[in-house]
């Protein structure tokens, strides 16, 4: 017997209709990009992307041997997709739905208890490479401590803990820190002493802080940062040790005060490096600015508070702006100077701090801004250098160079 063929199954409009509707936009997906790209900046003449966000990447720099292997055009491609709302769309709309499913995922962001969100770097250093970058790291830090001493000023380090040691509960949950994080904080202080670099013990003052008031949050749920209430604790103890140490070449105290609170409602760096739908605006205080573009965005969003600082004089009262010639403390700091810890700092000690100031808990960008004066001789008494934790975990640290 011969087998029939079979009979052929003709599609219904509808199943013609989902399949060029998917053709079309499986095209347009494709081809979108570069029409973008020519609208925008071919007819338009636009430099700039039409949205600023997070994922975006420089130009690559051309030259005869990256266009040779290719690496330019590879560059290219990624910086022109991350430059189009696309993929802006796409991952943002991706990501806020795998978040509502309750499995997000996330490169840099680790999500903890309660909606508290942690830099992922944090979480589980590699305690072992810190180890082996000990004698080179050490060699580093006493070249700093002779620039300094050379400059005619004494170095203090200051070492802000990571949010995941202040609450290990919500990062970690009951199995509490793993092995990897638990001594590192220690093994920091005690190599500076080995170093004869004064500093002083940050998360022990956290950690009575929690002790004492709970219900206080020291560190903002979806930041990296502390709150001002962490800054403050900070401040104080910071202010404290320098007062113990150097208070006799830091002449007379005078009486600062607060001012000025200023709120903004702000997206935290972290739910900003999940991928999900915000946009960055300059801002005229913080040089830029995060700004939710989705439901999900604005309820993950925090009220930040920001504090002037006064010098109360007989003729009235001195805004304080980091910039006092006259100060005897150089203040190097990360972006946890600008959350308010260098004013605390500068309230509970009675003087003004001169502040030299860049975003990145490495701490180099700032100690480089600082090598001018440092290298040509500084008025200071006093150069305190602020880092976080989970910066000298960084490959940098591994061949810290200035």
């Amino acid at each position: 017997m011969t087998s029939q063929p079979e009979p052929m199954t003709m599609q219904t409009p509808g199943q013609w209709a989902v399949r060029w509707h998917g053709i079309v936009l499986l095209g347009a997906l494709l081809f979108l990009v570069p029409i973008v790209h020519l609208c925008w900046h071919g007819l338009l003449g636009r430099r700039e992307p039409i949205l600023a966000t997070r994922s975006q990447l420089p130009a690559p720099e051309l030259t005869f041997a990256s266009f040779a292997d290719g690496s330019w055009m590879l560059a290219k491609e990624k910086q022109l997709r991350e430059d189009t709302p696309v993929a802006w769309w796409l991952r943002g709309h991706w990501n806020e739905l795998r978040y509502h499913a309750g499995v997000p995922q996330s490169p840099l962001v680790h999500f903890g208890r309660d909606e508290w969100f942690f830099i992922q770097e944090s979480v589980r250093p590699d305690r072992g490479a810190w180890d082996r970058a000990a004698p080179t790291r050490r060699a580093f830090l006493q070249q700093v401590q002779q620039l300094v001493a050379a400059s005619g000023a004494e170095l203090f380090m200051v070492v802000i803990p990571d949010k995941a040691r202040v609450y290990p509960e919500h990062c970690y949950g009951a199995s509490g820190m793993p092995e990897c994080k638990r001594d590192n904080y220690a093994a920091i202080l005690a190599e500076l002493g080995e170093l004869g670099i004064p500093t002083v013990d940050l998360a022990a003052a956290m950690a009575a802080a929690r002790t004492a008031e709970p219900d206080v949050e020291l560190y903002y749920r979806r930041d990296t940062h502390w709150r001002p209430q962490g800054a403050l604790v900070g401040g104080r103890t910071v202010a404290a040790a320098l007062e113990q140490r150097y208070g006799s070449q830091l002449g007379e105290r005078v009486v600062m005060e607060l001012s000025g609170m200023t709120s903004v409602r702000l997206i935290g760096d972290l739910p900003a490096n999940m991928g999900i739908l915000t946009v960055e605006v300059p801002d005229p205080q913080m040089d830029r600015r995060t700004v939710p573009m989705s439901m999900l965005a604005e309820r993950l969003a925090e009220t930040r508070d920001y504090y002037g600082l006064n010098l109360r004089a007989p003729t009235g009262t001195v805004a304080m702006d980091g910039k006092d010639p006259a100060s005897r403390i150089l203040w190097i700091g990360t972006s946890f100077s600008e959350e308010n810890g260098a004013n605390a700092t500068s309230l509970f000690l009675g003087r003004p701090l001169r502040t030299v100031i860049a975003r990145g808990a490495i701490g180099m960008k700032p100690l480089r801004l600082a090598l001018d004066e440092l290298r040509a001789g500084t008025k200071a008494k006093v150069v305190v250098w602020e880092l976080v934790e989970r910066g000298l975990f960084d490959a940098v640290w591994r061949e810290p160079k200035l």
